[in-house]
């Protein structure tokens, strides 16, 4: 007879021991499958979220480790420095940008209809932020945070040159009746600072005079704004500030800021005598790199680290994730233990009632072994006896394996709202994010897809064929006659 055939006859005529060894596996591939199911599912939340944030990544002081030795004297990161690290192969493009806040007689600033009443801020007027910036296609509109509507971006000579052009955002412009090829002035104003009375006294000013050469739109401030709408004040209060943003060349934000700080010393000859001798330096950059793929940021911070002063560091939005997704990382780890007891038991167990079967069937095992059936297709047949029983019993516990991972991970998450976190949140420029641990549990789902199927099926097979392939080892040994004796 077909050893094939009589695989299949072996099953159905030894019902009992068929059911048992369908028993185990289907327990244990419960065990399996639900361990695989969570750990694609807390992969899956990894990938979307991180990828959500971003490929954004800056530099700046490890603010914990300049506790540790507030002693340290900071060192200043330098552009020579900057662009090192932007020829990484990891980078996609980069920028450095220098910041000042201006005011304006003949400018009035951009205001949100729905904030109630006016907007107001102590002391000076600086409604206008000037945001330096080197690369000339304005990284902000290439990663996708405003749209320009309107004229052009900067070319690399006018970035160079420091030349006086601006792009303003749409509905600054169409608040003051401005367009593409209008100018407009700004004030660069100098206060000193009594401490007695705290208050602010007038220095002396001078105009800042911009030629208009695009509008913008933001994009991100208006995609926040809808997805948050019982947010209120916080997101008006980012989308006008964003709006009040006037983009220039790094080197008119250098001149002002030099001019100011002169102009201060001259006011303040107490500060200016306590400053004599020190050497002071207007550039003052805030570095943004955008990478290749989220997976890059690892690899980029490690090469990244050693080429850094003392006390600095790298920061990222996905850096965020790990403070927040504590939940997610929990069931990633007992879903990682649990599979590899699970596979350890199950070919343990597996292999063991395998072995007292085979036990139970060695006059059939060494009959056929006497008439000569060689040794390859006798094990043959109990591979099969085993491996349709597996399949069988694998299949079963694919759905409620899939099933039992959803009540295992409701269960765990709904354990964990009931604790008070802090969540850490990030605002650098370029990679600040309102990300929640909320975000990530609603990013979190368990599903019967294809991946987890071929991943499930090739774990739990390989996992029967080796505890089918141990007991094996006994046929191997057997000897006909000693048995027939």
């Amino acid at each position: 007879m077909n050893f094939i055939k009589r695989g299949f006859l072996g099953i159905t005529r030894k019902k009992g021991k068929s059911l048992i060894l369908l028993a185990v596996i289907f327990i244990l591939g419960n065990l399996i499958s639900g361990a695989i199911s969570i750990q694609q599912a807390t992969g899956n939340v990894e990938s979307t979220i991180k990828e959500r944030l971003g490929t954004a990544a800056t530099i700046d002081i490890d603010y914990d480790e300049w506790e540790a030795k507030p002693d340290t004297d900071v060192e200043e990161i330098n552009v020579d420095l900057i662009k090192e690290i932007g020829n990484l192969s990891y980078v996609k493009y980069y920028d450095y940008s220098m910041s000042t806040w201006m005011g304006s007689e003949s400018v009035e600033r951009y205001q949100d209809e729905e904030m109630d009443g006016d907007y107001f801020v102590d002391g000076p007027s600086m409604d206008f932020r000037l945001k330096g910036i080197n690369y000339a296609p304005v990284i902000d509109f290439e990663e996708g945070k405003a749209e320009l509507t309107d004229g052009r971006v900067f070319t690399d000579d006018e970035i160079e040159k420091g030349t006086s052009v601006t792009i303003i955002s749409h509905k600054l412009a169409n608040e003051n009746n401005l367009h593409v090829g209008d100018t407009f002035t700004l004030a660069n104003e100098v206060y000193t600072y009594d401490e007695e009375t705290g208050e602010e006294d007038f220095v002396t000013s001078r105009d800042v005079v911009l030629e208009i050469i695009g509008l913008f739109e933001p994009q991100e401030a208006k995609k926040e704004t809808d997805e948050n709408a019982d947010s209120g004040m916080m997101i008006l209060t980012d989308d006008m500030e964003y709006h009040n943003t006037v983009y220039v060349p790094n080197e008119i934000v250098i001149d002002e800021s030099q001019f100011n700080w002169e102009e201060y010393m001259k006011a303040d000859e107490e500060f200016a005598e306590m400053m004599e001798g020190e050497e002071e330096s207007f550039e003052y950059y805030e570095p943004i790199y955008y990478l290749n793929n989220p997976e890059d940021i690892e690899a980029f911070t490690e090469e990244v680290k050693p080429l850094l002063p003392e006390l600095y560091t790298v920061i990222s939005a996905s850096d965020q994730y790990e403070n927040i997704a504590g939940p997610i990382e929990s069931m990633s780890k007992l879903a990682k233990y649990v599979l590899i007891v699970a596979v350890i038991a199950t070919v343990l167990i597996t292999g063991l009632v395998v072995l007292l079967f085979l036990r139970d069937r060695k006059r059939e095992l060494g009959i056929y072994l006497s008439l000569g059936e060689k040794r390859s297709r006798v094990v043959g047949q109990i591979l099969i006896e085993v491996m349709v029983v597996a399949v069988v019993g694998i299949t079963l516990s694919l759905f409620s394996g899939n099933l039992l991972a959803q009540q295992v991970s409701d269960t765990m998450m709904k354990a964990d709202d009931n604790k008070d976190e802090y969540y850490e949140e990030y605002y650098y420029e370029g990679i600040s994010t309102d990300l929640t641990a909320d975000d990530v549990m609603d990013s979190y789902e368990v599903t019967l897809n294809s991946s987890y199927i071929l991943g499930f099926y090739g774990v739990g097979l390989v996992t029967i064929l080796i505890s089918t392939i141990i007991p094996l080892i006994y046929i191997v040994r057997l000897n006909p006659k000693k048995i027939l004796m």
